[in-house]
This record gives structure tokens, sequence and C-alpha cells, in this order.
């Protein structure tokens, strides 16, 4: 088979068969212990903006791009610990966060694990790493971090 006909079939299959756009994503749903405490943690430290739902049971935040986080009720069991896992977020100003985080006493690291240190990513990016009220782990970069293209 050339080379030619290689990159053909790999682009053939990389299409939706139907011919209709890619899949994008919608939404993420996390489970949550106290959903008002949740609810609150995701407004207060990230500026996230409420989206109305019909639903008693649950709370939706805008995370721009026609994407949101849904929390549910009902979590019983700690969630395992798991770095790996976690929900990526991008923040106007990293410092203003952190700030938040070290007055509700709550930790935050760089990827390692180091207490209360900002890395900076292969890119440029500043971030941090820090759990939700129900252990979920959180990535949270700075667009004020981002490098300058020469």
């Amino acid at each position: 088979m050339s080379l030619l006909s290689a990159l053909f079939l790999m682009a053939a299959a990389t299409q939706p068969a139907s011919g209709s756009p890619p899949a994008q994503g919608e939404h993420v749903a996390i489970q949550a212990s106290d959903l008002d405490r949740s609810a609150t943690f995701y407004r207060e430290a990230f500026g996230l903006r409420q989206i109305r739902t019909p639903l008693a049971n649950r709370r939706w935040f805008d995370l721009g791009h026609d994407f949101a986080l849904h929390i549910l009720d009902g979590r019983t069991a700690p969630k395992p610990s798991n770095i790996n896992e976690h929900l990526a977020i991008h923040v106007d100003d990293l410092a203003t966060v952190t700030r938040w985080l070290d007055a509700q006493r709550r930790p935050w690291t760089d990827l390692a694990g180091k207490a209360r240190t900002m890395q900076t990513r292969f890119d440029g990016v500043r971030q941090i790493y820090t759990q939700d009220p129900d252990g979920y782990w959180l990535e949270v970069s700075d667009s004020r971090g981002v490098a300058t293209k020469p």
C-alpha cells in the first residue's frame, strides 16, 4: 500500500460515517454529597455562572463554549482520589483563585503535590491543582500566564 493510500484511509476513518460534523462536548456530571456546598464552591472559587434547571436535585454551571458542569446530588461514598482524573478549567486570574482557596483554608498544589505551589506548564501557562468538597480533582490554569508568541 502506498503512503498516499494509507493517508487517505486514515483520513476517511476519522470522518463520521453519516457525514455529519464530529461530536462535541455538552456537559460533564459529578455527584455531590451536599449539593449546595458544592454549588457554592464552584460559584465562589471560580466565578462560574449558574444555569437555570427545572430539576431541584441538580445545579448546572456554564463552563463556556456550550459546555456545562452538572452537579448531581446523592453521593454517599468518598470519591477515590486520583489526580490524573480531573476537570481542567481556565480562569482569568489564578492569583484570585489561590487567595480564595487560602481564605477558605482549602489546599492547593502543583501536579507533584507540593503545597501552595503554582507551576508553569511547558507552554507558559501557570496552573494549580485542588479538590472540590467531594474530592474531585481540578486543574486550574491562568490566562494571564499564557506565554507571548514570538
